[in-house]
């Protein structure tokens, strides 16, 4: 469309609307990046604003013979048929199109157009009908592929948010808050699944933040997790519960082969030598292990946790089960 008016208003010699249309030609790259990033209540609001003004200074430069009017009325259709944006913002967009619409009348009643572009008005009104009946057969016909690429985009959106939501944003592992979540879907399956459950904390961790400050603290977390995550299995599910403590669920598993599978990874984290921030350090920790009772959660977490700190009262770098 730019293209076209762009050619028309140079061959009239009408300067200030080759402008115009050239500012819309750059726009249209803007909306175009606008759709790649999928920021669609701003493309569509940005698209109704671009078209509103172009079509009321089109009006007071030439006039609304040539059916300028169909721009504003075929964005009207598309606030109906594609649903870009909340069905709020875009009754606020067709509310401000039809006073548009309205606008333009007065000002085609009350105003002498600027240019007398003459028999061109044939020519323009022609192409405007041609434009308005395929952006309207478009809309009609692809509106339905367009409203499932742009639920379907809102939709990763929403659970790329709620995944947001359930991450620890330090450690990359799920949080207490998913925890909740993760616990009640549990006690509410019906077949009846071994967990067991352990409450792992890095021995004397305040030590290596006042000697190191937080931010060699904030590493050894983020490589803690790491470690842990590389040595258990994709079944088990690791927490970060809070500080330097780590909640673990075993799935499928008793007691016994839960405290090998764990005193294996206290191992394997005491040989390790952390690097973070330019510091090297070595951190041990202390879980505590028990059977979970996916109806009585609370109570099993709290046993791991005193095992946790009966593992701490006995001399650290042990697991208790």
């Amino acid at each position: 469309m730019h293209v076209f008016l762009l050619c028309f208003y140079l061959v009239l010699g009408i300067l200030p609307l080759f402008t115009l249309y050239f500012t819309g030609f750059l726009i249209d790259i803007v909306l175009f990046w606008l759709v790649r990033k999928r920021h669609y209540p701003l493309f569509g609001v940005l698209l109704s604003a671009s078209v509103m003004v172009h079509t009321v200074l089109s009006a007071i430069s030439i006039g609304i013979n040539n059916l300028v009017i169909m721009y504003p009325l075929v964005t009207l259709m598309m606030q109906i048929i594609i649903p870009y944006a909340r069905m709020r913002i875009r009754s606020v967009v067709i509310f401000i199109l039809w006073v548009c619409m309205i606008a333009l009348v007065f000002i085609d009643h009350n105003m002498v157009p600027i240019w007398d572009i003459g028999e061109a008005n044939t020519v323009l009104a022609v192409f405007n009908i041609q434009l308005a009946f395929l952006a309207i057969l478009i809309q009609l016909t692809i509106g339905n592929t367009i409203m499932n690429t742009i639920m379907k985009a809102n939709h990763k959106e929403l659970e790329k948010s709620k995944d947001q939501a359930n991450m620890d944003s330090l450690t990359g592992l799920f949080n207490r808050r998913y925890a909740t979540m993760f616990f009640e879907r549990l006690s509410k399956e019906q077949d009846e699944q071994t967990w067991c459950v352990a409450m792992l904390d890095i021995d004397d961790f305040k030590l290596v933040n006042d000697t190191h400050g937080h931010q060699v603290g904030d590493g050894v977390l983020i490589s803690l997790g790491n470690i842990i995550k590389t040595n258990l299995r994709k079944t088990d599910v690791i927490f970060r519960w809070g500080g330097e403590e780590f909640l673990i669920l075993l799935k499928d598993v008793d007691v016994p082969i839960a405290f090998q599978t764990l005193d294996k990874l206290r191992r394997k984290i005491a040989e390790e030598t952390l690097e973070t921030h330019g510091k090297t350090i070595k951190i041990t920790v202390t879980i505590g292990v028990c059977p979970l009772d996916v109806h009585n959660v609370e109570q099993s977490v709290h046993m791991s946790d005193l095992l946790m700190y009966k593992g701490k009262a006995s001399g650290k770098n042990t697991v208790i089960m």
